[in-house]
């Protein structure tokens, strides 16, 4: 193999190996692993689109996000979806959201006549009885509808986490229709509806439908007139039509209506005369009807003949109506609650009672864990009792101290008074908070339960800017595991609180050192020295890295220096030549770019892989073939240089060269502070003149440059 295939191998192996690395990092480019959390767990979270599949169910650990702002939606059942807008910026991040808990509604049917109605809550459809729908807490009007039925609607309270039953009972309604009363100043004058008899003068026609009717009154008798007209009829309404045929008025009678009902309304042919007892004068003679209404009665209705200049009484006796008798109805807004009624178990709620003896009832409700719910309520014919019984839950007492005065205490995001606190939570899971200006929020998720002690909970703030013991460690801890993963020859920069020092042996350089230390958290720096000898040089370099997941980095580094090396002074054959021949000194200047890629091993070590441009200016006298020989076209066998026109004692200049190089090196993590590494690289390009022969025997540069080395890690400022 020759020396010029051998870079070619070199460039075609680290090809492979970004292939090989590009491929592997593919499915992880631009994602960065964060942890996820919710209040409560158990949330399916999506990224940007609730539509897409879900990236995992809380607590997430490590979950990859692409880098930048993002939305994270948390959804749980029973519990409001939440929408969180983060920045994924650097691995290990914490992103946390509080779901609120919804309320729920159940719609039962407290009668068959509710099976399959339709439900409405605040006017939205949200299907037929039995229906279960979630609600944020708050005010919200449920509505259940059938045709023929009056619709239900009723107001409820619904807090987070509650369960509401609502039981329901619809009433039929009422038939849409009306009725006309015809009265005339001529009884038994023919009452025609739409063109069809209806009886006679006085009449009363029910079972109208509700719109507009032609009523019209014939008179029997000659020299009358006939009465027509319009009419409207309202449902559940009386409409009354006085028709006048008679062609003269005449002096008619009065009427005395007595009621056995006190406050009774007395009706004369549909329009009210008074309060019985009433009295109505000048009253046409022939019949009239009258009508009597109290409330609690029955109306009746009397037909009542008047004659001229005569007065008429009539005495008029109501009935009670018959009501129904009352009912009890219990709902509860905790599902499985007991009901008892005047001390006996009647179910669970909801609870309907019909037929109950009137009077006073003593209604009990229970739930385990919740407060016992107590009232009492009256029933009677046609009064019911209805009751929305709401158990609180049994609290757990509690007792919240803080270092801070002025601190306020907060359950679940709402505000519950001053710290110290006593008193007590509800049970169950809850986030308690404690709050202070000028201090960083406390937050803690805790189960409570009842009991007969009261439960201690001691919180310590944390001025802003300033960390507790437990961050001061966990920080400390993570700073270890950054500097026990830092290497020297990666892409990746060091942490800027870490510098190393760098010792190795290898071919051209016999011997090098160098020092490193981390500025920013994408920013190095660093000074070196190497030798071998004849070339003793000194440089500085500057490295920007980059380092998206843990696994990969890439990054770039310039370099720049100089050397120095012994003078040679001139031989006894120069001074024949020339007897002022001048010494011939050695230095070399040098500038690099390099750009590189790596794999992290974490805590095992790295692979790295870089390429690199080069540029030098070497001052060496001699020809590289022939340590002794100061020509570059060679020397004679006695050593005499020879010039490029066949004669002697050239002395060769200086060399400017441009090379490409390509590289690698495997590093590994031995312990804390130390870590072990080797390298290999080829340069394309001329070889340079200072680098050869350089233990004798007239080799050239090779071009082919290796090296193996230990690093020693240490801090240079802590934080804690």
């Amino acid at each position: 193999m020759n020396r010029t295939s051998l870079p070619v191998l070199a460039a075609l192996a680290l090809f492979g190996c970004i292939v090989a690395a590009s491929s592997t990092t593919y499915a992880q480019r631009g994602t960065i692993a964060v942890n996820v959390e919710s209040t409560p767990a158990g949330a399916q979270v999506f990224v940007d689109d609730e539509s897409s599949n879900p990236i995992g169910t809380t607590p997430l650990r490590r979950v990859r996000i692409l880098r930048g702002q993002r939305t994270l939606i948390f959804k749980k059942e029973g519990h409001e979806t939440t929408r969180l807008p983060i920045n994924v910026r650097r691995a290990g991040e914490v992103f946390r959201a509080t779901l609120p808990a919804l309320g729920t509604i159940t719609v039962l049917a407290g009668n068959p006549d509710v099976a399959n109605a339709a439900v409405r809550i605040d006017g939205q459809p949200v299907g037929n009885v039995p229906t279960t729908n979630q609600v944020q807490p708050g005010r919200h009007m449920v509505q259940v509808s059938r045709e023929g039925y009056v619709t239900f609607t009723q107001w409820v309270e619904v807090s987070g986490g509650q369960v509401l039953t609502l039981p329901v009972i619809l009433e039929r309604e009422a038939p849409r229709t009306g009725s006309i009363l015809v009265a005339a100043d001529v009884s038994g004058a023919e009452v025609f509806v739409d063109g069809q008899s209806r009886g006679q003068t006085p009449a009363i026609i029910e079972g109208l439908e509700e719109g507009d009717h032609v009523i019209e009154v014939r008179p029997t008798a000659e020299g009358q007139n006939p009465h027509r007209e319009t009419v409207r009829v309202i449902a559940m309404q009386r409409a009354v039509v006085h028709a006048t045929l008679r062609p003269a008025p005449s002096t008619g009678g009065s009427l005395r209506v007595l009621v056995n009902a006190r406050g009774a309304i007395v009706f004369l042919d549909g329009e009210a005369v008074g309060e019985a007892p009433a009295t109505a004068t000048d009253v046409a003679p022939g019949e009239h009807i009258v009508e009597a209404r109290a409330e609690g009665y029955e109306p009746v209705q009397r037909t009542v003949t008047i004659e001229q200049g005569r007065q008429q009484v009539l005495s008029i006796e109501l009935q009670r109506v018959a009501l129904p008798p009352g009912r009890i109805v219990v709902n509860a807004n905790v599902e499985g609650a007991t009901v008892l009624v005047d001390g006996e178990e009647r179910g669970v709620a909801p609870v309907v009672l019909s037929e109950v003896a009137p009077g006073t009832h003593a209604i009990i409700v229970r739930a385990r864990g919740h407060r016992e719910f107590r009232t009492t309520c009256d029933t009677a014919p046609g009064q019911n009792c209805e009751i929305d019984a709401t158990l609180s839950v049994v609290g757990a007492p509690v007792r919240v101290v803080a270092n801070v005065r002025g601190a306020q205490l907060y359950v679940d995001g709402e505000p519950v008074g001053p710290v110290p606190f006593e008193g007590d939570i509800p049970s169950g899971s809850h986030v308690l908070s404690v709050r202070a200006d000028g201090y960083r929020e406390h937050t803690e998720q805790s189960i409570f339960a009842p009991s007969d002690e009261a439960r201690v909970i001691e919180v310590f703030l944390v001025r802003e800017g300033e960390l507790t013991e437990e961050e001061i460690a966990a920080r400390n801890a993570a700073r270890r595991e950054r500097h026990r993963q830092a290497v020297a020859r990666s892409a990746a920069t060091l942490p800027d609180d870490l510098a190393l020092l760098d010792f190795s042996a290898g071919w051209p350089h016999l011997l090098e050192g160098r020092l490193g230390i981390g500025i920013f958290d994408w920013l190095e720096a660093g000074v070196g020295m190497r030798t071998f000898f004849r070339l003793t040089e000194f440089e500085g370099r500057v490295k920007a890295g980059w380092r998206p997941v843990p696994q990969f980095s890439f990054g770039a580094q310039v370099r720049f220096g100089g050397g120095i090396g012994p003078n040679r002074s001139p031989t006894a054959r120069d001074e024949m030549v020339n007897p002022d021949a001048p010494n011939h000194p050695t230095n070399s200047f040098f500038t690099s770019v390099e750009g590189l890629l790596s794999l992290h091993f974490l805590n095992a070590g790295n692979f790295t892989l870089w390429a690199g441009f080069d540029f030098t200016s070497d001052r060496w006298g001699w020809n590289a073939r022939d340590s002794d020989c100061r020509s570059a076209n060679g020397c004679m066998d006695d050593g005499t240089p020879i010039r490029v026109d066949g004669s002697v004692n050239t002395i060769a200049g200086r060399q400017n060269l441009a090379r490409f190089r390509l590289g690698g090196s495997l590093e590994f993590i031995l312990t804390k502070h130390w870590n072990a590494w080797g390298s290999f690289e080829g340069a394309f390009g001329q070889p340079r003149r200072i680098l050869g022969d350089v233990f004798g025997g007239g080799n050239e540069d090779l071009q082919l440059y290796f090296r193996l080395g230990v690093t020693y890690k240490f801090d240079v400022a802590r934080t804690d």
